[in-house]
């Protein structure tokens, strides 16, 4: 019996999936989440007194207690590279250790009923995830007891889960919008490969509707009452609960024209009731549906291809199914265009375990290469290398009495394709057997390392650089 794993870490919720068998023919998809099957909150609570843990569904349903009594943490992925330390009952927390307890309660959950163990997996992480916030996530697995094989990109992970589905399509827009943000990548895909041809961001998403909606909710009730109290300035308990209650309700939107909020004891203030109809929870999102249509023609654009040339636009995440851009996506750009999977919720840890299986087949898109003095180019890593990569060195000769080297390092020979281009200047001591030694590699978080240095000088000199945006393509 063998396991493949996929682990979708999410800002909002977090779930992985198992590819489980003996051979091809007895491949089973597992998925695993909360008890409720779905993924699970991604969300934390350390008691302040007796250090006990609370993660999950448990935590984000019992949030109105536990706030009172717990340190309680969400969205955990955003600062995960925050150097705050909290101290709760003597033992010191930081983000690494809050997000080690989200995957420890994901292993615990795979490894539950003692038929499947997990001790490697790949993970899936936002468009623009950076180096430095990938190298604490793979801290945190680790002090979980999970390996990440490697991070794959949650736009292509989407892809590949909805492959059978997409499988005709050369371009594709992926709009994954979830709880933390929108992200919107343009895929294509030629002779099996997955290139990401462009992505934009949106720092905007589900839970930030969710608070719209209670802020509103809140001021026509406090209106009604002729009271004058912010939403800022409620209790806590009061304040999660309207949140919890507007959540509801605009999931409920996705399908029925009206949706109420009810609270039977808001704070100090009574009993709370409003209907919710689609149009006024239309009216009130209409320029954020507006901010998301734009971020997916923005990257459109900066893909080089034309609206006509997407064959697909797949929707993921919780936020792709509200019905306001539902709506506005199928009249902008066709019915038959627009895709939705119909198990949203695990397709991207569904795609980190098919990547897993094939895992390696990540290949370099571009070349990178550095400008010669006769201005030629000159690649250092290949078109095409297989990632991640082992160190490659280069020696170059220089001119005697020369007391300084430009190093002109960039993408590609045709200087109308160049995405970056960096200049170094490096400092010579002149001799006439004096030579450049250039060492470059790209690591397991697919950042590309580079130290330059004079052959007659020490080791602890030269200039190290280091670049996180390659561009990348995957096989299927």
């Amino acid at each position: 019996m063998a396991s493949w794993f996929g682990i979708d870490f999410g800002t909002t919720n977090s779930a992985a999936v198992s590819l489980t068998g003996t051979d091809t023919d007895t491949i089973t998809l597992i998925p695993y989440g909360d008890d409720e099957g779905r993924p699970m909150p991604s969300v934390v609570a350390v008691n302040r007194k007796t250090g006990e843990i609370i993660v999950g569904r448990e935590a984000k349903d019992n949030r109105n207690s536990l706030v009172q009594t717990h340190e309680y943490f969400t969205s955990i992925k955003t600062i995960i590279n925050s150097d705050k330390i909290w101290t709760i009952d003597k033992k010191e927390y930081t983000a690494e250790n809050i997000a080690a307890e989200i995957f420890k309660r994901l292993k615990k959950r795979i490894e539950g009923d003692g038929n499947n163990q997990i001790d490697e997996a790949v993970v899936a992480v936002p468009v623009g995830f950076s180096a430095e916030k990938k190298r604490h996530l793979r801290n945190a697995a680790s002090e979980a007891g999970i390996s990440i094989k490697m991070f794959v990109s949650e736009p292509t992970a989407a892809f590949c889960s909805n492959y059978e589905h997409l499988k005709e399509c050369k371009t594709v827009a992926v709009f994954d919008w979830g709880g933390g943000t929108l992200d919107v990548v343009i895929l294509e895909i030629e002779n099996g490969f997955i290139k990401e041809l462009s992505s934009e961001n949106l720092p905007f998403a589900g839970d930030d509707i969710d608070e719209k909606l209670a802020k509103k909710v809140h001021k026509n009730f406090m209106q009604n009452k002729q009271i004058s109290v912010s939403f800022d300035e409620l209790e806590e308990t009061a304040k999660d609960r309207l949140l919890m209650e507007c959540e509801r309700a605009k999931r409920e939107l996705e399908t029925e024209d009206i949706a109420s909020v009810k609270i039977f004891k808001y704070g100090d203030f009574g009993s709370l009731s409003e209907s919710i109809d689609y149009n006024y929870f239309s009216l009130l999102i209409e320029k954020d549906i507006e901010k998301a249509e734009n971020c997916l023609k923005k990257a459109i654009e900066e893909s080089g291809k034309s609206k006509i040339e997407i064959d697909r636009i797949l929707c993921v995440g919780g936020s792709s199914k509200l019905r306001p851009i539902r709506e506005k996506l199928t009249e902008i750009y066709g019915e038959d265009a627009v895709f939705y999977p119909k198990s949203v919720m695990w397709d991207i840890a569904k795609g980190a375990a098919y990547i897993s299986v094939n895992q390696g087949n990540y290949s370099l898109n571009k070349p990178l290469g550095i400008v010669l003095s006769d201005n030629s180019f000159f690649p250092i890593i290949q078109k095409g290398q297989r990632l991640p990569c082992k160190e490659n060195i280069f020696y170059f000769g220089t001119v005697n009495d020369i007391k300084s080297a430009n190093i002109i390092l960039t993408d590609s020979e045709n200087e109308s394709e160049r995405e970056f281009t960096k200049n170094f200047i490096l400092p010579l001591c002149g001799y006439y057997d004096e030579s450049i030694i250039l060492k470059c590699f790209i690591d397991e978080n697919f950042v590309f390392r580079m130290k330059i240095q004079s052959s007659k000088m020490p080791d602890d000199t030269g200039i190290v650089w280091t670049y996180d945006k390659l561009k990348i393509s995957y096989r299927l």
